[in-house]
C-alpha cells in the first residue's frame, strides 16, 4: 500500500507522461456539444475548434461529477491509504464542490482511508506544479500531511498569467470576473489582454497588461515574470489551444532570458479551449527558492 494517491481534475494541464510517470489519477471535466455530454479527454478537437469558430450554439462545460470522484476513491482505496483531489479553483467550477461531495461519501463507504480535497486556486499551467510536487511527495513516501503542507507551500508561490485572441468566451462563460470590462472594450479598442488566475487573485480572472498584437502581450506575460522571480531559475509549463506556433515563441523567449529547471509544453483539452476559445497561450511558473 502506498500511503497517498494523487488525483486531480482534467483542467490541470498535466501531459499524459508525466500523469503517468507520478500515478497522477486525472478526472475528466465534461463537454456537452448540442446537448451530448462528451469527457474531456474524449472530445474531438478539430470538430470543437469547429464549433467554437461560429460562435453560436457554444459548447458548454460541465463540472467533474460526485459518481466520478466516488467511484476513482473506491479504486485508489486498494492501493492507498490516503487520498488527496487536487482541484481547479473552486471560483471558476463546481469541480470543487463535487470533490467535497464526494469525499463525505466516501468518508462513510472506506472509513479506513483518509480523503482530503484542496482547492488550488488556479488552474492548468500553475496547477500542473501544485499537482506534480504533490505526487513527487508522495512518491518518496511521504504522510498524507506532509503532502499536504507542500502542496500548501505552493499554491501562493506559482503564477498564472494567460493569453488569447479574445475574451470574448471567457466572458459568455461567465468566467470573466474583474476583466469584465476589458472584455467590453475589446472589440472597440483591438487590443489583447494578459490575465492572471492564481493565489494572488483569489482564484479569479484578473486583467494584468494589455497590447495591440498578439506578440506583444506575449512578451508582456515574459516581462511580468522577470518582475516576480528576479533572476531565480524557473520552472514552467506553457499550455495552448491550437497554435503551437505561439507556445513555441513564449518558451524561447522564456528559454532566452532565464535559466529553467524544467518546461514543459502541451496542448490543453476541451473544457479550457471552451472556456477559453482557439487561440489561447497560458504561461505558468515559479521561481526556484
Amino acid at each position: 500500500m502506498k500511503k497517498v494517491a494523487i488525483m486531480a481534475d482534467s483542467i490541470a494541464a498535466i501531459p499524459q507522461k508525466v500523469a503517468q510517470q507520478y500515478d497522477i489519477r486525472i478526472i475528466p471535466l465534461h463537454v456537452i456539444i448540442e446537448g451530448k455530454d462528451y469527457l474531456d479527454t474524449e472530445v474531438d478537437m478539430g470538430k470543437l475548434y469547429a464549433r467554437l469558430k461560429e460562435k453560436k450554439k457554444l459548447p458548454t462545460t460541465s463540472a467533474i461529477s460526485v459518481g466520478q470522484v466516488l467511484e476513482a476513491c473506491h479504486e485508489l482505496s486498494k492501493s492507498a491509504s490516503a487520498i488527496l483531489f487536487i482541484s481547479m479553483t473552486s471560483r471558476m467550477s463546481k469541480t470543487y464542490e463535487a470533490a467535497i461531495e464526494a469525499r463525505k461519501i466516501a468518508r462513510k463507504e472506506l472509513p479506513q482511508t483518509a480523503i482530503e480535497v484542496i482547492d488550488s486556486q488556479t488552474v492548468t499551467c500553475a496547477d500542473l506544479f501544485i499537482i506534480l510536487e504533490a505526487a513527487k511527495a508522495a512518491a518518496q513516501g511521504k504522510s498524507l500531511n506532509e503532502v499536504i503542507q507542500i502542496v500548501n507551500s505552493m499554491i501562493p508561490r506559482v503564477n498564472q498569467f494567460s493569453v488569447r485572441d479574445t475574451l470574448f468566451y471567457l466572458d459568455k462563460g461567465g468566467r470573466v470576473f474583474e476583466a469584465k470590462s476589458w472584455a467590453e472594450a475589446e472589440s472597440l479598442n483591438s487590443f489583447r489582454a494578459v490575465v492572471e488566475i492564481d493565489a494572488s487573485t483569489g482564484g479569479v480572472t484578473k486583467p494584468v497588461a494589455r497590447a495591440r498584437t498578439k506578440t506583444q502581450v506575449i512578451s508582456k506575460m515574459v516581462d511580468l515574470a522577470k518582475e516576480r522571480v528576479g533572476d531565480k531559475k524557473l520552472h514552467v509549463a506553457i499550455g495552448h489551444t491550437n497554435v503551437p506556433a505561439q507556445a513555441e515563441q513564449l518558451r524561447e523567449m522564456v528559454l532566452s532570458q532565464f535559466q529553467c529547471e524544467e518546461i514543459y509544453v502541451t496542448e490543453l483539452m476541451g473544457a479550457t479551449a471552451v472556456m477559453n476559445g482557439e487561440g489561447l497561450v497560458e504561461f505558468g511558473f515559479y521561481g526556484s527558492d
